[in-house]
């Protein structure tokens, strides 16, 4: 080999695999992934909720729960308006017991609703246990941040896959309950301060109303990061099992064992 080989070998090394500062600076400057702002978080996390309970309470269970809040309401209109009648006079008691009737009705309503999706969360079982609040977090940190940037170890997919689904699964449960809550606060407790004096209700309305918001707020906020690590998870189980990441090897039991 002479001088002009041995300088052609380094520099095609050098080509190859560039190193030094200049390479060190130039991937320091490479753009990361910025993910996802918050607000289009929350509605990646709505459009989960919505699809989950929409898939969780069929057309017949709806049907279910719109009877049992129907037979509710009336009864409490009809059984509060001779008490209402005999307080205020005739002039505003039946529009007030039609008001408290629905409210009933609604919150009556939701109670079959919860317990379905309390229910439903165990169709995807967890290794951390069956009970609905239970699921794998740290595996689920790992795999995804605040932001949606999505980083599934080899291996894991089918686990996050199921995790992610409880995830979400168990973030609709209170979904329900917030939406009534704030149906209620924004129609139904102006529409009783009409006919009759509010009260001290006026003064918890405010604080009704946040809960409402924040609660769906973070339901949609937990979802979000869920359901794109969901669907990464589902893209990666589609491949052939020959192209998906393998998982690496067990650690070897130490000297002695009798682990197999």
């Amino acid at each position: 080999m002479n001088a002009d080989d041995a300088a052609a070998d380094d520099t095609t090394a050098e080509t190859a695999a560039p190193t030094g500062p200049p390479a060190q600076a130039a991937r320091a400057a490479a753009p990361e992934d910025p993910g996802y702002g918050r607000r289009r978080m929350a509605r990646i996390g709505a459009r989960a909720l919505l699809a989950w309970i929409a898939e969780v309470v069929t057309p017949r269970r709806r049907l279910v729960a719109l009877g049992s809040g129907l037979v509710a309401g009336v009864a409490m209109a009809l059984l509060i308006r001779p008490v209402l009648a005999r307080a205020d006079g005739e002039a505003t008691s039946a529009a007030a017991a039609v008001l408290l009737g629905i409210m009933v009705g609604a919150a009556v309503g939701i109670i079959p609703v919860s317990v379905w999706l309390t229910r439903a969360i165990r169709r995807h079982p967890s290794v951390t246990g069956s009970h609905p609040s239970w699921r794998d977090s740290a595996l689920l940190d790992r795999a995804v941040d605040a932001r949606g940037r999505v980083t599934i170890q080899p291996g894991t997919a089918e686990r996050v896959a199921t995790e992610s689904r409880r995830a979400i699964a168990s973030a609709a449960v209170g979904v329900p309950g917030a939406v009534v809550m704030g149906v209620l606060v924004l129609v139904g407790a102006p529409a009783y301060a009409v006919t009759r004096d509010i009260g001290m209700l006026g003064w918890f309305l405010p604080v009704y109303a946040l809960l409402s918001v924040s609660g769906l707020w973070t339901s949609a906020r937990t979802a979000g990061p869920m359901a794109l690590l969901r669907d990464a998870a589902d893209a990666e189980l589609a491949l052939p099992e020959s192209e998906r990441p393998p998982a690496p090897p067990p650690p070897a039991p130490p000297h002695g064992s009798r682990l197999p």
